[in-house]
C-alpha cells in the first residue's frame, strides 16, 4: 500500500469523526434548547393552573357574597312576618277582625259570686282527708259529676 493512500484514508476517518464530532455537539446543544422549551412549557401550565385557581377562587367569593345577601333578605322578612303576626293577634286587631265577620261583642252576664273556701285552717296538717262521707256515696257523686257536669252532686250538710 502506497503512503499516500493511507493518509487519504486518514483524512477521510479524520473528516469522519470531525462530522460526527459536530453531531454529536449538535445533539449537545438539542436538550439545552428542549429543556428551555420543556421549562418554559412547565411555567405556563403553572401559569394556566394558577389563573383557572383564581377564577374559581373569584366566583366562589361573588357566590359566597350572594348568599349573605340573601341571608339577610330572608332574616330581614322573618322580622316583618313576625310583626305582621304580632299584630294580628292584638286585641284591636282581634276587635277589627271579628266586626269584620259579623261578630258582635255579648255584655258580661254577670260577675262570679263570692263562695268561702271550704278548708279547715284549724285541722291538723299530716293528718288524712276530713271527708267523713263513706267511700260509696263518693263514687256515686264523681260518677253522677261526671256525667250531668255538675261540682257537688249528692253534698250533704254535715
Amino acid at each position: 500500500m502506497p503512503a499516500g493512500a493511507h493518509r487519504r484514508r486518514r483524512r477521510a476517518h479524520r473528516e469522519l469523526v470531525d462530522r460526527a464530532a459536530l453531531a454529536a455537539g449538535a445533539r449537545v446543544q438539542a436538550p439545552s434548547h428542549l429543556r428551555l422549551y420543556v421549562g418554559v412549557g412547565v411555567a405556563v401550565l403553572v401559569l394556566i393552573g394558577y389563573l383557572l385557581l383564581a377564577a374559581q377562587v373569584t366566583q366562589t367569593s361573588y357566590e359566597l357574597a350572594r348568599l349573605q345577601n340573601r341571608q339577610a333578605e330572608l332574616i330581614s322578612e322573618q322580622a316583618q312576618l313576625r310583626l305582621a303576626a304580632a299584630d294580628a293577634h292584638t286585641p284591636a286587631q282581634v276587635e277589627h277582625d271579628a266586626a269584620a265577620a259579623g261578630m258582635v261583642r255579648q255584655p258580661a252576664a254577670g260577675y262570679p259570686v263570692y263562695q268561702p273556701v271550704a278548708i279547715n285552717l284549724d285541722a291538723p296538717t299530716g293528718e288524712g282527708p276530713t271527708d267523713s262521707q263513706p267511700r260509696w256515696e263518693q263514687a256515686v257523686a264523681s260518677l253522677l259529676g261526671t256525667v250531668t257536669g255538675t261540682r257537688e252532686v249528692l253534698a250533704s250538710d254535715r
